[in-house]
């Protein structure tokens, strides 16, 4: 059995009657991969060049989806258990498309020399693993919806994950090693996979703070920004507290550095201010009492610096 995140043996009976009128196979379905619904294997048809009727294993999905970059493993199991054709690659899936496997005439498939049907069955292995997701901003991101290729043989992955009553149920999938890069938090040294719970996040937040540690950069919004850094700090990834800091950079005002916690943002922006006027209207914007004792400092400091 291959080592990708979704793989199985599949079975497509009555193969000799259905090839001997052209018909269709059922589709068989495999589910939700990368947070996409309505995958599925099939033996589709179609005429070839020789004006033969051939049939072919293809993956794919009746829903709208995003550019995909995957990988895939197609497998014929013959009667006596050995492999036929097995073909594996990677590829990067547009939304119109499938993924085809070898292309075979019915007079190949039938043919009982070559072994092909077991008691009218024809038996397809496959794999089939997402790694990446292009965004409607056309950016790649990763995909944390499924695990990863090879995981449960190297037992390197930490997963994020909900058990509220008040939430589905949902697990993020990580690799170990990107987050220990940058992070304490996560022990490089324990062996075996790691399960975090998550309690309050919103998911759709922690997602984006997964994609920013990552390295990914996406779009940041003001509505996002203090859930993201919350996640930045609460697991110690100063990366992604850099990186939102720089994502904000052009709509950033010394009242946001202190609302999000940005204590060396707020030490330049205090720096640029000329007058106290200036820093007055700035700090009135903000609750002042929510405000941590570092950031309070810093602002009573060039507070009394321009009052001098």
């Amino acid at each position: 059995m291959s080592d990708h995140a979704f793989n199985a043996i599949c079975s497509f009976e009555n193969a000799r009657e259905i090839m001997d009128v052209g018909d269709i196979f059922p589709r068989i379905q495999i589910g939700r991969i990368g947070g996409i619904d309505g995958w599925g294997l099939e033996l589709t048809s179609e005429i070839d060049e020789n004006d033969l009727l051939c049939y072919e294993p293809f993956i794919f999905t009746i829903g709208e989806r995003p550019t995909v970059r995957c990988c895939y493993y197609f497998n014929i199991l013959k009667n006596d258990g050995s492999s036929a054709h097995p073909d594996d690659g990677s590829i990067y899936l547009s939304s119109l498309y499938g993924i085809p496997g070898v292309q075979l005439s019915t007079d190949d498939w039938m043919d009982e020399e070559n072994g092909y049907l077991k008691n009218g069955t024809i038996r397809i292995e496959y794999g089939f693993q997402i790694e990446g997701i292009l965004s409607p901003n056309n950016i790649w991101t990763f995909n944390f919806h499924d695990r990863l290729f090879d995981c449960q043989e190297k037992m390197n992955m930490v997963y994020f994950y909900t058990s509220s009553e008040y939430q589905d149920f949902k697990v993020f999938h990580c690799h170990k090693q990107l987050l220990t890069y940058h992070s304490t938090y996560f022990d490089s040294d324990s062996i075996g996979n790691r399960m975090i719970e998550l309690t309050n996040e919103n998911l759709g937040s922690f997602e984006i703070f997964l994609q920013i540690s990552h390295g990914v950069k996406v779009k940041i919004d003001d509505s996002t920004a203090t859930e993201i850094l919350d996640s930045a700090r609460k697991y110690g990834l100063s990366n992604v507290i850099q990186l939102v800091d720089q994502a904000l950079d052009s709509e950033m005002t010394i009242s946001k550095a202190i609302e999000f916690g940005l204590n060396r943002r707020l030490a330049q922006l205090l720096r640029e201010v000329k007058t106290l006027n200036g820093l007055t209207e700035e700090l009135k914007k903000m609750d002042l009492d929510a405000m941590s004792g570092e950031m309070m400092k810093k602002s009573v400091m060039f507070f009394l610096e321009l009052d001098d």
